[in-house]
């Protein structure tokens, strides 16, 4: 009889395992659509700053070209929590990829992560992370890590002469994962021969300095804000695949369990019913 109690407290167990990897499945899958929703969102957002970018160098020509080395940001955003799969480590390929080949190329390098997760990562592999953000768990929070990076930035820029920013973070594209490093700073690749939808050439009467300006702040903005919400999705979708795994072999194992609960459960009723007989052939037989 112990031995039946103990397989049944297993499978307890494991059913209680199963409704908590049910749970996390249904709220990835939740937070997969708000992420999606919002990456589109900026997406969509990042055309109207394309256009107004158009409208600048039109009236402004090429930006003035910047020191061709100097001190690089890479900033690689991963997940503060696990069961999520290879996330952390395909982030963590690309952003110590990324770092190489802007070493190679002269810069200073210095690296900043979003997620503790990933930031051990890349400390195990040697690169030394000068700032750490938290993961937001929601929407709400993306705002307030976004200023916070925003904010390092423009004291890098202004104290240590940053001149060159990238982001490396895991996109979500049609159920499948992947890692993108954009390269968000310096703006000098740009050129005003872009074209422009429509019949009317773009013009602005707006002061040349004060258009860079509002165009540069959300230029920056959308760029981190969209990186993270793409991430979060493709965060997301990995922990919703790694708990259909979990779900199925947690599954699995229940009914392995439960075999085994009916082959022990029969092997004592058939011991106890040997010694029923047993006791009644004694009981006849004496």
């Amino acid at each position: 009889m112990q031995q039946l109690e103990a397989v049944r407290k297993k499978i307890g167990t494991n059913s209680d395992l199963l409704s908590v990897v049910k749970t996390m499945k249904a709220l990835a899958a939740v937070n997969i659509r708000h992420f999606e929703t919002a990456a589109k969102g900026v997406g969509e957002y990042a055309e109207v700053i394309e256009q107004g970018w158009t409208v600048f160098f039109r009236n402004a020509g090429i930006l003035p070209q910047g020191p061709k080395v100097g001190v690089a940001v890479v900033l690689a955003i991963g997940s503060d929590q696990g069961m999520c799969g290879q996330f952390n480590e395909l982030a963590r390929a690309e952003a110590v990829s990324v770092i190489e080949e802007l070493r190679v190329a002269g810069h200073k390098v210095i690296c900043w992560t979003c997620g503790d997760r990933l930031r051990g990562a890349l400390e195990d592999c040697g690169v030394k992370v000068d700032l750490n953000f938290r993961v937001p768990g929601s929407l709400r929070g993306v705002d307030a890590i976004v200023d916070e990076i925003e904010q390092n930035l423009e004291l890098w820029r202004t104290k240590h002469g940053m001149n060159r920013f990238s982001i490396v973070n895991n996109l979500h594209v049609s159920d499948d994962a992947k890692v993108a490093a954009r390269h968000i700073l310096p703006l000098d690749k740009r050129s005003g021969s872009m074209k422009w939808d429509g019949k009317s050439l773009p013009m602005t009467n707006c002061p040349v300095q004060d258009l860079f300006s509002n165009l540069f702040s959300e230029y920056l903005y959308i760029s981190v804000y969209g990186a993270i919400v793409q991430s979060l999705a493709a965060e997301n979708s990995s922990r919703l695949a790694a708990m259909q795994v979990a779900e199925k072999n947690i599954i699995e194992h229940i009914e392995v369990l439960e075999s085994e609960f009916r082959t022990t459960r029969q092997g004592a009723i058939t011991g106890e019913l040997l010694d029923i007989v047993s006791g009644a052939e004694a009981i006849v037989g004496g």
